[in-house]
């Protein structure tokens, strides 16, 4: 769906403004009454300090991980503390630090730092950090502003386009954690078209799950811009987060706290969140798995789960495997990854108690076609019986071990 052919009166969740006279991109969308600017373009590193200075804050406080602290968000930081006083905090990189333990010690800090209902929390980075800002920044004074500037392309497709912010327990992903609505979020395409190939073919995956569970009608333009070689430019994955803005802006217009149809984003993630917290404490040599790895595979189990319950045809199946292949993720990632570990996090799963199940059963979002998800009236889960995950558990996992591709974890 082309952000500019919509009709004025759906306009309010993806808007467009004429370009700025600095080259800069306009956008924005509306979530539970609030309109939330967004801001693109390419090296403009000046542009989001100025767009900062607006909100007139006492204090920034960066939340960024160890990585990107060395590179974007410290020169951010730097800028800002030119003229306010700026703390920067920064976490290892990598999803087992997305905890309490973190977010409690970074608490502290700001606290220590002085921070007022004033202040303004920045998150600079990808997914992890946004969320540990997010939980931060709505814990603090029972919620200070929060603007997102993400560096990579799944926090720029996914993880910022919501009011949904959360720190992982050591049971499941996303278990602790609240709403709260951002002020702004701002991308440099430049710095996110400078993520790994591995990074870039990770963050497509978000988008190409919203093709396929609510939008087919972008699958032909994925299919254009989609390479397994991962060489986008900038221009590419602005276009690809047009495509994310264009359907969560709907989404998060009609369901802001994504209880409802925004339930249809967790598309993928039943079995690819517990891939990711699985693959998470895998050993040397093995790389932690990545979201939009894990949710690129949690979809190919989705769909191999409904097609052994006989509701998706083999037709939609292919669809799944072509645009994963397109993108460029390989089962092979998952070599190392314990199948009851999987199990044992699905059990966990965070949309637990949305739809009474027994215990014999997962919920998840199941299509009957591409674009086609059962179950309107219930929120769009499905009861499936735990024994026909497990199945489809146990292939990915035994088809990622006989994987010969050779482009896995390393």
């Amino acid at each position: 769906m082309d952000l500019q052919a919509r009709e004025p009166a759906a306009a309010a969740d993806a808007t467009a403004a004429p370009p700025l006279p600095s080259g800069l991109r306009e956008r924005s969308f509306d979530i539970a009454g609030k309109r939330v600017r967004v801001v693109l373009g390419e090296h403009i590193e000046a542009e989001m300090a100025a767009a900062l200075a607006e909100l007139d804050a006492d204090r920034f406080v960066v939340v960024t991980d160890a990585r990107v602290a060395e590179l974007a968000a410290g020169a951010l930081a730097q800028r800002l503390e030119r003229t306010t006083p700026t703390l920067l905090l920064s976490h290892p990189p990598g999803e087992e630090f997305k905890n309490l333990a973190t977010l409690s010690r970074f608490v502290d800090l700001a606290l220590d730092f002085g921070v007022t209902r004033r202040s303004v929390v920045v998150a600079v980075g990808g997914g992890i950090p946004g969320n540990i800002a997010g939980v931060l920044a709505g814990l603090l004074f029972r919620g200070l502003r929060l603007v997102h500037v993400p560096t990579t392309v799944i926090a720029a497709c996914d993880s910022v386009l919501s009011v949904k912010q959360a720190v992982n327990t050591g049971h499941a992903k996303n278990t602790v954690g609240l709403y709260h609505i951002p002020e702004a979020v701002l991308v440099d395409l430049a710095v996110v078209a400078n993520g790994s190939p591995r990074d870039l073919r990770s963050g497509t995956c978000e988008t190409v799950k919203n093709a396929l569970a609510i939008e087919p009608a972008q699958i032909p333009r994925l299919r254009r811009l989609l390479r397994r070689e991962a060489d986008y430019s900038p221009a590419d994955l602005g276009e690809i987060f047009e495509l994310s803005l264009a359907v969560k802006g709907r989404l998060l217009l009609e369901d802001p706290y994504e209880k409802h149809a925004g339930v249809l984003l967790e598309y993928g993630h039943t079995v690819g969140h517990a891939l990711e917290l699985a693959g998470a404490g895998r050993g040397p040599g093995g790389d932690m798995i990545k979201h939009g790895e894990a949710v690129a595979l949690g979809m190919t189990a989705a769909a191999d789960v409904a097609h052994r319950a006989g509701l998706l045809d083999a037709e939609g199946l292919a669809v799944h495997e072509e645009l994963i292949d397109r993108i460029g993720i390989c089962r092979c990632l998952t070599v190392g990854i314990a199948p009851e570990t999987v199990l044992h996090h699905i059990a966990y799963d965070n949309k637990r108690g949305y739809r009474s199940c027994d215990g014999s059963e997962v919920t998840m979002v199941l299509l009957r076609a591409v674009g086609a998800p059962l179950n309107a009236e219930q929120r769009y889960l499905t009861p499936v019986p735990q024994t026909l995950v497990a199945a489809a558990v146990h292939d990915l996992l035994r088809r990622g071990k006989e994987c010969t591709a050779g482009h896995g974890p390393s």
